[in-house]
């Protein structure tokens, strides 16, 4: 276990360094995050839920879900497609890159809805169960309902998803994230060794399975970054809410523009972590192959050299045999 924990560590500083290394990864998430908050801004401020039937309204919340996960899938194949460039020294120009992503997009198609669909249902069993607590206590643990009032500062606080800081807000938050970067895991089998979808099922989920421990730590770890680099909005409603402190809307429209880069970098360590742990396991993969070709014991994970994006080694090449 601790193993794992130190792997996973030490996966989670070369995603920092890929990430300083090549900054620019980060424009796909960016990206995604210019369609993500006018949507949910426009959902939570603007829509007229309550002209909508429950099933229409559960359509409607299939649909920007639906939306989300092909967004965040797009910008993943984006990025693997980048790291393959990397690690191979190859560049097929922009055109190429394009429709290379394209392609692969349509190949994950089911793996994208399967996740929106896992990730709905989290949802709406959510929505459910805060309606029923709601229904037997509208004052009791779960507080008041979020301000509805489109002001820069509530904007920026559903935007940061400070809305709800409940023990069961995080539980149901850290399963759709669980599923999130199960979804990540599974992507690069499409979109470096071009599997189909049954054959990248079952290859990202060996992955996560067989290496657990480095899955785990890797969670945790991109949550604890994460909150580090959501803490100073934090800071800001805590001073606001709870000690009635006044910000001009100026103040709330820059925190609007931090979370927008949080988010991202938050979404963009989850995807380059996942690439990394991979890598990782084709190469332990290949080695464990050759140990039992020659009759030697299989290596552990922590006995094969761990892959780095920035070291221009052609770690991938290695991997897919083709060095």
């Amino acid at each position: 276990m601790f193993a794992g924990v130190t792997n996973g560590l030490e996966l989670i500083r070369e995603s920092l360094k890929a990430f300083r290394r090549y900054p620019s990864l980060l424009l796909p998430l960016l990206g995604c995050w210019a369609v993500y908050a006018p949507v949910i801004v426009y959902f939570h401020f603007l829509f007229p839920w309550d002209a909508y039937p429950g099933g229409q309204q559960l359509l409607v919340l299939l649909g920007i879900i639906l939306l989300f996960s092909f967004l965040l899938s797009a910008s993943c194949l984006f990025l693997l497609e980048r790291i393959r460039e990397i690690e191979t020294a190859e560049s097929m120009g922009w055109a190429r890159s394009m429709y290379g992503v394209a392609a692969n997009l349509l190949r994950a198609l089911p793996i994208t809805l399967t996740w929106a669909v896992i990730w709905f249902v989290i949802t709406v069993i959510e929505m459910l169960l805060r309606r029923g607590h709601g229904g037997e206590d509208e004052e009791g643990e779960g507080g008041p309902e979020m301000d509805t009032e489109m002001t820069a500062e509530n904007v920026a606080e559903v935007l940061g998803g400070f809305g709800d800081m409940s023990f069961s807000g995080a539980f149901f938050g850290a399963l759709k994230k669980g599923v999130r970067m199960l979804a990540f895991l599974i992507l690069p089998a499409v979109a470096w060794e071009k599997r189909g979808t049954m054959a990248a099922y079952k290859k990202g989920l060996g992955v996560a399975t067989a290496q657990k421990s480095e899955f785990a730590s890797g969670f945790v770890l991109t949550e604890l970054l994460g909150a580090m680099v959501f803490l100073p909005p934090a800071i800001l409603f805590f001073l606001s809410d709870k000690l009635e402190v006044t910000f001009p809307d100026g103040v709330w429209f820059l925190t609007i523009i931090y979370i927008g880069f949080a988010w991202s970098f938050s979404m963009l360590l989850e995807q380059l972590f996942t690439a990394e742990l991979y890598l990782w396991h084709l190469l332990w993969e290949r080695d464990c192959d050759r140990a039992r070709e020659s009759g030697d014991p299989a290596p552990s994970l922590q006995g094969v050299k761990r892959p780095s994006f920035i070291d221009r080694e052609p770690d991938l090449s290695r991997a897919m045999g083709r060095v």
